[in-house]
């Protein structure tokens, strides 16, 4: 006759404590170990960008209701105690960024009648940005768009 000692001896398998364990293990290499993999930095810059080129026509858009009841379509119109010179009855590149709140990672650079917002940090400073671009008449809006395909 066997003893109970030895019907133990002849069982394989895992215990319950070492599968808990191994688990445990695999949980804590997941949460240090997925963050590193995982790369969200892109999106959030791409995402601050758009927030950019909404502000943008925010801004716009405001103005170019304040203007409304002014009665302007040229000229400078005081909004927030700062004189905003107005294309076709909306800012103009120069003085959009007067009506922007921004502060942070983000550089503009004014050149004719364009405002471009880049992401400082972006991985090309031509592929992460926000414009903002004089309307052309007064049928149409500022051409405010933006480009995050290398954020």
């Amino acid at each position: 006759m066997k003893s109970s000692m030895n019907v133990k001896a002849h069982q394989q398998g895992f215990t319950l404590i070492e599968l808990v364990v191994v688990i445990v293990i695999l949980g804590i290499l997941a949460v240090t170990a997925v963050p590193k993999f995982i790369d969200l930095t892109g999106d959030a810059k791409a995402s601050t960008i758009e927030a950019v080129k909404g502000s943008l026509n925010s801004a716009a858009d405001m103005a170019h209701a304040k203007a409304l009841v002014a009665g302007k379509t040229t000229g400078d119109i005081s909004i927030a105690g700062k004189t905003i010179t107005l294309v076709h009855g909306y800012p103009d590149a120069a003085s959009i960024n007067s009506l922007m709140d921004i502060d942070g990672d983000f550089t503009y650079i004014t050149s004719g009648s364009g405002t471009t917002y880049s992401h400082s940090k972006a991985t090309s400073a031509a592929g992460c940005v926000a414009s903002y671009d004089d309307a052309a008449d007064e049928f149409n809006k500022p051409v405010i768009a933006s480009i995050t395909t290398d954020c």
